[in-house]
């Protein structure tokens, strides 16, 4: 078997099609650049929906649970009311 090296891409080669093929599949993606050259994807945020911003105050308020509603007992279970009509008499042992 020849030695084949394998291709090598550096990130922003492969980061820009790939950039390109998610937003093609109907993706949301936020790419995030190089700080040296912005022309340049370093990274990117995928996401299936659109994502939103939120002030300090919602992401406050969306990490505290809300007030939890316990389900009301309709009405108390009892034994049946009768006059003795389905009691078992044991003997009384001697």
């Amino acid at each position: 078997m020849p030695d084949v090296l394998p291709e090598h891409m550096d990130r922003w080669s492969r980061n820009q099609p790939l950039y390109e093929t998610l937003k093609g599949m109907g993706l949301f993606v936020s790419p995030i650049p190089e700080p040296s050259d912005p022309t340049k994807i370093k990274e990117m945020i995928v996401a299936v929906d659109l994502p939103f911003e939120q002030t300090a105050q919602c992401s406050a308020e969306t990490g505290v649970p809300g007030v939890m509603q316990r389900p009301k007992v309709r009405e108390v279970v009892e034994t049946t009311k009768r006059e003795g009509g389905n009691v078992v008499n044991f003997p009384p042992v001697i």
